[in-house]
């Protein structure tokens, strides 16, 4: 699953050249009682947000067990929505969200509350099943409107990054709220991500900094990773570089990917540590595995410079490409320029530029420095000075240094042609 701001729009890049009907009783009323595998399956991995289930924690203790009970209760139930929602919710924290899919579609299909609104997430945006982010809204509503911690923060969601509805960050602030009060891990994580940026409250570094404990408090993967961004950068407290690593350091060990991909970003670059670029790759791999575009995309660069392994271009270029059909932006810039120059992959002008205009309308700020270039030199494009500059500039006003050169280069060619 998609992670919120703190992981789509906080993250560290480097190196870069988820119906009507629907009841929120977790139980039908002839099934009060459980039994057998199920109640196995129940007792271990039901979620805190269903009644009859409230002292549950929020983060199933034993994942492992909890996949393995609710596999064997699936098999002897098939049909039985309440346990796929709970062997769902197990693949979910164990971060197999394929397999999480696969289960809470089969939840929602059973009317089953908190199974159709984790479904309803991934339905908003997910690389995983084809999004369709307007039947997520309609599932989530009602839900939401019910009460449903879970169903309320991905309708905050939905407003956040304006999944199926007009971005709203005032009314995501307002879903995400509702869930952080009922103590909804995940949500409280959001909540934390919008007061650090100011988008739809008030900025509050403290406030921020409040609501991530919280969701660490609860072991929540996305809560300690923003933690561990707050006190890596500073905000509500003092850096505290020893601190963060920590932090990322216990969420790597919950098998997230992005801590897993940080923490290689920590080792290959020596921050506040000792460089270990074997240590990164391990990392790197851990997290590519996963399917984390940021992770598949540093572990080609790590191929493509011999950085704990020997160079292969060749097999960089492979890693690139899977990171750039993935929709990472710093992938696509760095396909764009191997293709720019021939290495691992064909000399192909054309799709250079295709690769880094994809970036560029991302708003990756070196792709727009790239694209200079491409106009500067006459790369798949008819040399334009004017767009050249215009391109450069934009990349030097976001802080690409590199692009200071470029504008240098074109007033001489400005000047030459006089």
């Amino acid at each position: 699953m998609l992670s919120d701001h703190f992981k789509e729009n906080a993250m560290l890049k480097w190196w870069v050249a988820p119906f009507s009907g629907l009841v929120l009783a977790a139980l039908p009323a002839d099934r009060a009682v459980l039994a057998g595998p199920a109640e196995d399956c129940a007792r271990i991995a039901a979620s805190p947000f269903e009644a009859g289930y409230e002292s549950h924690p929020q983060r199933i203790i034993d994942l492992q067990r909890a996949i393995a009970v609710c596999e064997a209760a699936h098999s002897a139930a098939p049909g039985d929505g309440a346990i796929v929602a709970w062997l769902g919710r197990a693949y979910l924290e164990a971060f197999n969200d394929r397999a999480a899919v696969a289960s809470l579609q089969k939840a929602a299909a059973a009317n089953h509350a908190i199974g159709t609104a984790l479904y309803a997430i991934f339905l908003l945006d997910s690389r995983h099943l084809e999004a369709d982010p307007s039947r997520a809204v309609s599932m989530l509503r009602p839900l939401a409107e019910a009460g449903l911690a879970p169903a309320q923060h991905g309708l905050g969601r939905a407003y956040d990054f304006g999944y199926g509805v007009g971005p709203d960050p005032q009314r995501a602030a307002k879903y995400y709220g509702l869930a952080a009060d009922q103590g909804y891990s995940r949500a409280q994580a959001a909540l934390s991500s919008l007061y650090e940026l100011g988008l739809g409250i008030e900025q509050d570094h403290g406030q921020a900094l409040r609501w991530a404990r919280k969701a660490a408090s609860q072991n929540d993967p996305y809560g300690i990773w923003q933690l561990a961004w707050l006190y890596e950068n500073g905000l509500g407290t003092e850096p505290d570089r020893v601190e963060a690593t920590r932090l990322y350091q216990r969420g790597a060990d919950l098998g997230d990917p992005l801590a897993l991909n940080q923490l290689g970003h920590i080792y290959a670059e020596g921050m506040g540590t000792n460089i270990d670029e074997v240590r990164a790759i391990t990392l790197f791999s851990r997290a590519a595995a996963a399917g984390e575009p940021l992770a598949i995309a540093n572990l080609g660069q790590m191929y493509l410079l011999g950085k704990g392994v020997a160079v292969d271009p060749e097999y960089a270029a492979e890693l690139l490409l899977k990171a750039a059909e993935l929709g990472e932006p710093t992938a696509m810039v760095s396909l764009g320029h191997l293709h720019a120059i021939g290495e691992g992959v064909s000399l192909d002008y054309a799709e250079a530029l295709r690769w880094t205009r994809k970036a560029a309308d991302l708003g990756e700020p070196l792709a727009w420095n790239n694209l200079g270039n491409h106009y500067e030199k006459g790369l798949g494009v008819p040399r334009d000075l004017a767009l050249a500059r215009q391109w450069y500039q934009r990349a030097l006003d976001a802080g690409i240094e590199l692009a200071r050169r470029g504008l240098e280069d074109v007033t001489i060619l400005e000047n030459t042609s006089r």
